[in-house]
């Protein structure tokens, strides 16, 4: 997996419970791709798109990471604790942009790679409604494996009717053109439920981007919609809920 140009990437968000009861929902979205730092930090994707400042569409550094918006620092800091030793290069980051100013990223992907372009490690950042945020940091062992997967221990508060306690299980495939990435939450050696990203990409130019806010003119705000029709759905089904853990990672809006 090599760095990739400044892309958008469009397609759909499924998630399917299988404990105690069966439910599932799907949303469509677009996210960016775009490196973090560097002489690639800044694509040509017209007036409707910017860095930092308010716009149609744009990307806020702050929104990841220790929100201070220095992110490299923070990102070499999560590969060092997961055994990443190697010098990081670019450094790039899958998310759903800001819409109008307005930000909910359910789960951000930043791609790691070394100073030759190799992928070293991967992290996956989550966020919840309840301003929390976490990271999970991997090494990537083989940067030339098309499918790489992940496995760790569950540490934060996502969704009301699940617990903190459980193990994700991730699959990501990735190549010029489409990304998939699966994440099963298992407990007692049982799935509880599955989410799925599966998307398409293209450069991010003016056109691209023109063309996708049409199709999706409220991404972030029909991403929060679908998740609270959804949730309205379990709560009548009779699932019981759990509450954050206060004063922890789950309530604090940077990751550590």
């Amino acid at each position: 997996m090599m760095p990739l140009p400044a892309s958008i990437y469009t397609g759909e968000v499924g998630h399917t419970r299988l404990r105690p009861r069966h439910h599932a929902l799907r949303y469509k979205m677009y996210s960016i791709l775009v490196d973090i730092d560097g002489p690639d930090a800044k694509p040509k994707a017209g007036p409707l798109f910017s860095i930092g400042p308010f716009n149609a569409v744009s990307f806020a550094p702050r929104d990841h990471g220790r929100g201070d918006g220095e992110l490299r620092g923070w990102v070499e800091e999560k590969l060092q604790a997961a055994g990443v030793g190697d010098t990081i290069g670019r450094i790039q980051l899958l998310t759903a942009p800001r819409t109008f100013g307005v930000n909910f990223n359910p789960l951000s992907v930043f791609f790691c790679h070394d100073r030759d372009d190799r992928l070293a490690g991967i992290i996956f950042e989550v966020n919840n409604f309840h301003s929390g945020r976490c990271a999970y940091a991997f090494r990537v062992d083989d940067p030339e494996a098309r499918t790489l997967r992940f496995a760790c221990s569950k540490a934060f508060f996502v969704s009301p009717f699940n617990p903190v306690d459980g193990e994700y299980n991730f699959r990501l495939d990735r190549d010029e053109d489409h990304y998939r990435l699966g994440i099963q939450l298992v407990r007692n050696n049982q799935i509880e439920m599955s989410a799925v990203h599966r998307a398409e990409r293209q450069p991010l130019t003016s056109r691209s981007l023109l063309a996708t806010k049409f199709r999706h003119p409220f991404n972030t705000l029909s991403i929060v919609g679908a998740i609270l029709i959804e949730a309205l759905k379990l709560r009548l089904k009779g699932l019981a809920t759990h509450a954050p853990r206060r004063g922890t990672i789950d309530t604090q809006s940077r990751s550590l």
